[in-house]
């Protein structure tokens, strides 16, 4: 690994929230192709973000401006990061710059639909409107019916008066999702600006079952219900009930959205979290790897069925001293994928680790016919198989590690012992 102590220094200050010092230490290493250096890139990108953040929300745009782009000159747009400059550009009215970013941003992501729809916006926004009802029609056609695409293009011809254009997006934009909560209200507004009291009030109604803190929608819908009276078209309303008590369905997209980010990252970059578990023990392992943990977490409510991320959890675990969700993880791995090596040395080290000597050994068995057919690996196999009595195995597996590696101390000391 390295000399760790500027990334481990780095690091105290990025957790303490000195971002400007973590910075200063971590940029001594981004140069670095090793795994600390893959750390430190990532962490000191980190870090101009959230100095990027703190100047967006205090309003000082072009010191943001700044280490937003440092950040995504670090590592490119792996944290969203282009995703802020949106943010920058459109608070102030940068139109033609946000619309370059979102250019980019449609051709690194041509396979993301929300990519589509910022770019949309951003033509929308710098006057090429017929461009992007266009932009979104060709996504429709690329992409098939998109809750996202129809919503936006309901919008769309909202603006331009065209009511009945945009009801008909706004229906279908809900047929695609029927628990977006901006699409039920925007469907309610368009309802009402085309006198369907008694619709808009269905779509209030619906908005409100999904979002019932939201004391505007409420007032909306109470709205809606006294025209649609007035129509002929008495409703009776189902009012939701305000519970004070916080909830997590009540945490809103903002402040999930960087978990689930980094989430979706250590998904589609396995070297990064690999990185991270690699580092050698210390005070800090249980902050580090609790925050591991938790991402790893998140990413498998979105990824269930991926067994490296079972794996990886099975370690995070394991590095915290939680040895039975650590075999709950590795377990999972291997029945997932069970040729997957790592994960089947990992539950043989548990294993062992709680006494089930027999269980080790068969799991190590079962990683060396996967391929794991390596001198420690052997060697580990000759030492569980000795402490068990199985002294003519266990020779073969020493025997093997030295064929493997010539005078392999652990092999030779295990011949040894099996001759003493």
């Amino acid at each position: 690994m390295g000399n760790l102590t500027n990334f481990t220094e780095g690091m105290r200050a990025y957790r303490n929230g000195d971002y400007p010092a973590a910075v200063d230490i971590l940029n001594t290493m981004t140069g670095r192709e090793d795994l600390p250096g893959k750390l430190a890139r990532y962490y000191c990108a980190m870090a101009h973000r959230e100095m990027g953040i703190e100047y967006l929300e205090a309003g000082e745009f072009s010191a943001s401006a700044g280490h937003l782009r440092k950040a995504v000159a670090l590592i490119g747009n792996k944290a969203e990061l282009a995703e802020y400059l949106l943010i920058l550009y459109a608070r102030t009215t940068q139109y033609d710059r946000y619309t370059d970013v979102a250019e980019v941003l449609s051709e690194l992501k041509h396979d993301d639909v929300s990519a589509r729809v910022r770019l949309a916006q951003a033509q929308w926004h710098t006057g090429r409107r017929p461009l992007a009802i266009m932009t979104l029609k060709s996504a429709l056609r690329e992409f098939g019916d998109k809750s996202e695409l129809h919503l936006n293009l309901g919008l769309f011809y909202a603006s331009r008066e065209e009511f009945d254009t945009a009801a008909k997006h706004l229906r279908k934009a809900v047929e695609c999702d029927c628990t977006s909560v901006a699409a039920h209200r925007h469907l309610g507004l368009i309802e009402s600006a085309r006198g369907k009291f008694y619709l808009a009030t269905k779509s209030f109604q619906r908005a409100c079952d999904l979002a019932p803190r939201n004391l505007l929608l409420t007032y909306q819908l109470c709205l809606a219900a006294d025209a649609a009276k007035k129509t002929n078209h008495p409703m009776t309303l189902a009012m939701p009930e305000f519970n004070p008590e916080r909830t997590d369905q009540d945490i809103s997209d903002a402040q999930v959205k960087p978990i689930r980010q980094l989430a979706e990252y250590v998904s589609s970059e396995p070297d990064f979290i690999e990185t991270f578990l690699a580092l050698p023990p210390s005070d800090t392992d249980e902050e580090l790897f609790g925050l591991v943990l938790s991402i790893l977490q998140t990413a498998l409510e979105y990824h269930a069925d991926y067994a490296d991320l079972h794996y990886y959890a099975g370690v995070a675990s394991w590095r915290l001293g939680k040895s039975e969700q650590a075999r709950e993880y590795a377990a999972e791995a291997v029945r997932i994928n069970p040729r997957y090596t790592k994960a089947l040395i990992h539950l043989s080290e548990i294993d062992a680790h709680q006494g089930e000597i027999d269980e080790a050994i068969a799991n190590l068995q079962r990683a060396v016919l996967a391929g794991a057919d390596f001198p420690d690996i052997h060697a580990r196999l000759g030492d569980l198989m000795k402490q068990r009595g199985m002294n003519v195995p266990a020779k073969k597996h020493y025997t093997r590690a030295l064929e493997l590696k010539p005078r392999y101390p652990r092999a030779t000391d295990g011949m040894d012992s099996l001759a003493a």
